[in-house]
């Protein structure tokens, strides 16, 4: 599937990172684009081909930023879906997609998994969202927090927290940047009848949050080879403040170079894991 071309202009990329809420200077210090923001573009082109009923959502994330990608470049990206997986009036759906530069070389690949529920349960029974500090009883949506990502944790060779509260003018900013017109994001109406029960963040917005974090500490070899491996465990709702969490992990030693892996994740103010995984790059 041929996801088309775009060139990716310095208002592409300042866009994205004002509605990500990104101030860091080290994007234009290089003029390196961000690989999530890559992936997220790309995301967005994939969701709108694919014609999904509305309301599904993210369930597991990967990137890898194989070159690092100027401002300006002209990055073009494809796609294959796979069969879709059936559980329960559930359905799975996972896209790997490639970007690569004009000369053909693949630059960053990402694979998205995308849950799809039925609208009859979907309308069945919506799950009210949960007020800020309240517990969050187990659900199919809301997983008990990870101690290694509860909020304000301090770990043994922790990165800096990035903190932030979602509000819909992020959303809808993150909407167009992004391409992901998921009304989940966006209409409350709508979003009041699935089964969280309110407006929640895009799983890829979250993800910037730990884009940021690994940026603001590693700076530019993240930016030229950083990759993730994420499973979205819970939702960041309107209103609601996150942060992330992260600590350096193992560093080897291999052909290329001494890779670093961090373990990450976002959680909210309740100590709910809402985002947790690895995030790995090839220092320099």
């Amino acid at each position: 599937m041929e996801l088309g071309s775009w060139e990716l202009t310095e208002e592409f990329v300042h866009g994205y990172l004002s509605a990500v809420g990104d101030g860091l200077p080290v994007y234009a210090r290089h003029g390196l684009v961000p690989p999530v923001a890559l992936a997220a573009r790309a995301l967005g082109s994939l969701l709108e081909q694919l014609d999904l009923l509305p309301g599904a959502i993210h369930s597991l994330q990967e990137v890898s930023a194989l070159a690092p990608v100027a401002m300006g470049q002209v990055v073009t990206a494809r796609a294959t879906v796979g069969e879709p997986k059936r559980r329960g009036g559930m359905e799975f759906i996972t896209a790997a997609v490639c970007l690569s530069d004009k000369t053909g070389n693949d630059i960053l690949r990402s694979k998205s998994t995308v849950l799809v529920v039925e609208s009859s349960i979907i309308n069945s029974s919506p799950i009210t969202p949960q007020e800020e500090g309240a517990s969050q009883n187990s659900t199919k949506n809301q997983t008990q927090a990870d101690p290694a990502s509860a909020f304000s944790t301090s770990v043994v060779g922790s990165l800096p927290v990035v903190a932030k509260t979602i509000n819909q003018d992020q959303l809808d900013a993150y909407a167009q940047v992004s391409g992901d017109l998921n009304p989940l994001h966006l209409d409350a109406q709508f979003a009041a009848t699935t089964q969280f029960g309110g407006i929640i963040a895009h799983g890829m917005l979250t993800l910037a949050f730990i884009s940021e974090m690994m940026a603001g500490e590693f700076g530019k070899p993240w930016l030229e080879s950083g990759s993730f491996r994420v499973r979205f465990k819970g939702a960041a709702y309107l209103g609601h403040s996150v942060e992330t969490s992260g600590h350096v992990e193992k560093e080897e030693s291999q052909l290329d170079g001494d890779h670093l892996t961090c373990a990450v994740g976002v959680s909210n103010r309740s100590g709910q894991a809402l985002v947790s995984g690895t995030a790995t790059f090839l220092k320099k």
